[in-house]
C-alpha cells in the first residue's frame, strides 16, 4: 500500500484529516486558498543532514541549485545553514545576497549570461563563474579588466555522459548546448594563463537532473578525475572541482529506484578525497523537492462517455512538470476515504497536456474537496507562469506547528 510517508516524512493522516508537521491542510487552504505551495522546513533540513552527514573524508561546499526554488524563505533557510548557492541569472544572484548568502560562496551557472550579468557578478566578488565557453570567457576577461576586477574562473567541462534521465533535462552530451569539450580545456588553461584578471583555477561538470542511477555519474567523475590527473601531469593545477547537481528524487513509490545518497558520496570520495582539492556540489532538487506540496480544490467531477474527470483549480501553470516532463506525481485527499474511483486528474487550463495523472485511483471526490500534489519543491513554483491570467499561487512554510 501506498504510504504518504514515502513522499515526506512529515505529512500524515490525524482523524482522517491530512496535515504537513503540525499543521492541518484543511486549515491552510481556508486561510490562504487554493492552489497553494507548502513546504515542510524540517523536511529540508533532514535533506540536508543527510547530505551532509553522508561524508566522512571531505567536506565538501554545498551550494543550493537555487533554479529549484527561488522561495526567499527556502533562500534564507540554506543561508542560517551556512550554504552557498548556485545562481543561473542576475535576479537569483541578487535575491541571495538579499537572502544572507555570502558572496563568496555564490558560484554563477548558465550557457547565456548577459553583460550586464557578467557585470554584476564582477561587482559583487563573488565565489567563481563557471564558464561554458571559450566566447565567453573572453567576454568576463574584458570586462573584469575594465572594472580591473579579478575572478575565479571553473570551466564546464561536457564529458559526453548520458544521464539516464529526462532527454529535456539531460546537459552533459556531447549534442547539448552545455560546457566546453575535453579536448579544448587545455588549450583554454594555456591561452589565459598569463591573464591579470582571469584566475582560471577549477573545473566543473554538471550532466543532468533527476538522475536515478549512479552509473552515469561513475563515469562522468572517472572522466573529470583523469582530466585533472592529465593536467596535473601537464602543470595546470586546479584548486576547485565543482561536481554539480542531478540527484533524483522519488515521484512515484511504486515506480521509482533511486540510488542511496551514501552510495553517492562514497563515488565522490573515492574520486576526489585524494586530490587535494575543494570540492563543490549543488543539491537543488534533493534538498527542496520532497518538502513541497501542492494544495488544491476540486472544481467539479466531470462524468466522460469511458471515464470520470477530476477537475481540480490547480493547472500546468502552477505545476508544469506533468505537461512538459510527462512526470508523474503522487496524489493524495486531504480527506481521507476509503472507496477507490479510477479518474482523469486534469486542470482547468485551455490546454489538452494539462493533465497531472491519468486514470488514478483516489478516494470518491466531490466539488469543494481537497486533494495535494506531491513531491513539487522543486520546479513547481519556480517554473510557474500567469498563463489564463490565473494568477500564482500562494506560497507558505510550515515548521512545526507555525507558518512562515
Amino acid at each position: 500500500m501506498e504510504k504518504i510517508s514515502n513522499y515526506n516524512k512529515y505529512l500524515s493522516y490525524k482523524s482522517g484529516r491530512l496535515k504537513i508537521e503540525n499543521i492541518f491542510l484543511d486549515d491552510i487552504a481556508l486561510k490562504y486558498g487554493t492552489p497553494t505551495f507548502c513546504y515542510s522546513v524540517n523536511q529540508i533540513k533532514d535533506n540536508l543532514y543527510k547530505l551532509k552527514n553522508s561524508f566522512s573524508k571531505i567536506k565538501p561546499l554545498i551550494c543550493y541549485a537555487m533554479k529549484a526554488n527561488f522561495n526567499k524563505g527556502i533562500v534564507k533557510l540554506m543561508s542560517k545553514n551556512n550554504l552557498g548557492v548556485d545562481v543561473v541569472s542576475k535576479g537569483e544572484l541578487r535575491e541571495s545576497l538579499e537572502c544572507g548568502i555570502k558572496n563568496n560562496k555564490i558560484v554563477f551557472s548558465g550557457v547565456g549570461k548577459t553583460d550586464e550579468e557578467i557585470n554584476f557578478a564582477l561587482k559583487n566578488n563573488i565565489k567563481q563563474i563557471n564558464v561554458e565557453s571559450e566566447e565567453e570567457l573572453e567576454e568576463i576577461g574584458n570586462q573584469a579588466k575594465s572594472l580591473k576586477r579579478k575572478i575565479n574562473i571553473s570551466l564546464r567541462v561536457n564529458p559526453n555522459v548520458d544521464a539516464l534521465t529526462h532527454d529535456k533535462i539531460s546537459t552533459g552530451r556531447s549534442e547539448d548546448k552545455f560546457g566546453i569539450s575535453e579536448e579544448k580545456v587545455e588549450k583554454v588553461f594555456r591561452y589565459h594563463k598569463e591573464n591579470r584578471y582571469l584566475n582560471i583555477n577549477g573545473l566543473s561538470i554538471h550532466i543532468g537532473s533527476q538522475i536515478c542511477k549512479i552509473e552515469p555519474f561513475r563515469k562522468a567523475f572517472k572522466k573529470i578525475r583523469n582530466l585533472v590527473l592529465s593536467l596535473k601531469k601537464k602543470n595546470i593545477l586546479i584548486d576547485s572541482l565543482d561536481i554539480g547537481g542531478g540527484i533524483g528524487i522519488i515521484y512515484d513509490v511504486n515506480k521509482d529506484k533511486i540510488f542511496k545518497i551514501s552510495d553517492y558520496a562514497i563515488l565522490v570520495e573515492e574520486n576526489f578525497a585524494d586530490l587535494g582539492v575543494e570540492i563543490i556540489i549543488e543539491p537543488g532538487r534533493f534538498l527542496v523537492g520532497a518538502s513541497g506540496i501542492l494544495i488544491s480544490k476540486v472544481i467539479r467531477v466531470k462524468k466522460g462517455e469511458k471515464k470520470d474527470f477530476l477537475i481540480v483549480d490547480a493547472g500546468m501553470n502552477n505545476l508544469l512538470r506533468p505537461s512538459l516532463y510527462n512526470s508523474k506525481h503522487s496524489i493524495f485527499p486531504v480527506k481521507a476515504g476509503d472507496k477507490k474511483i479510477e479518474y482523469d486528474i486534469v486542470g482547468p487550463i485551455c490546454e489538452t497536456s494539462d493533465i497531472f495523472r491519468k486514470s488514478y485511483l483516489l478516494s470518491k471526490q466531490e466539488k469543494n474537496n481537497l486533494i495535494i500534489i506531491c513531491s513539487v519543491g522543486a520546479y513547481g513554483s519556480s517554473m510557474s507562469s500567469d498563463y489564463n491570467l490565473r494568477g500564482l499561487a500562494n506560497e507558505i512554510l510550515v515548521d512545526g506547528n507555525k507558518i512562515l
